[in-house]
């Protein structure tokens, strides 16, 4: 599953080109069937797409069935980890102030996001949309369902300075290379591990 800049998710059927394969023609060119389950982040309301609604395009609008909300979805065939040069909203929270009183923000240039890479939501995507995001099973951000996971697991806090995963005092522990942490500097591309989920920080720099 995967996201678009509204907060929606989306999730490629088994077998189809995900997030972190790379675009090619032949696969593009092949007529494999893509099929993608749509979550509405307004109303919850789930739907299903085909391919053929993108053509070329990277990303294209789809309407909620049910809410008619205008959700922005990728193309789950041309998506790569390279820079990607659509403008996309600013996030809901810019900035915010961590509970030590640190000026927490998200540079309108960065886009962030979380890929679960194993685990239960393998394959889902989740735009970190606040400069302190919350990962839990229940009181998050993002709430996984895992229940080595606590109700406020770890969090994400953005800032000037970087990146920082902090562990919230779990009681099975956020993992950083198989090393338990309190604190980790995380970039692009780092991955971390909650529960039995590998998550991967994922970072867009849109050009000035």
């Amino acid at each position: 599953m995967q996201t678009g800049p509204g907060g929606s998710a989306f999730r490629t059927q088994p077998g189809v080109l995900t997030a972190n394969q790379p675009a090619c023609d032949e696969y593009c060119s092949s007529g494999s069937g893509v099929r993608v389950n749509l979550i509405c982040g307004q109303c919850g309301h789930t739907f299903e797409v085909g391919e053929d609604i993108f053509g070329r395009q990277e990303r294209v609008d789809v309407p909620c069935p049910a809410c008619k909300k205008v959700i922005s979805i990728a193309n789950p065939k041309l998506i790569t980890m390279r820079v990607d040069r659509t403008r996309k909203k600013v996030p809901q929270v810019v900035s915010q102030i961590s509970p030590e009183g640190r000026l927490l923000l998200i540079p309108q240039h960065m886009e962030l996001s979380l890929k679960v890479l194993e685990g239960q939501e393998k394959g889902t995507v989740y735009p970190v949309n606040k400069p302190r995001f919350l990962i839990g099973r229940t009181n998050g951000d993002v709430n996984l369902n895992d229940s080595l996971i606590s109700r406020v697991h770890c969090a994400l806090e953005i800032s000037a300075d970087g990146i920082l995963l902090k562990d919230l005092e779990s009681t099975n522990r956020t993992f950083v290379d198989e090393k338990a942490i309190e604190t980790a500097p995380l970039t692009n591309g780092s991955t971390f591990r909650v529960g039995g989920h590998l998550l991967q920080l994922v970072i867009v720099i849109h050009p000035s």
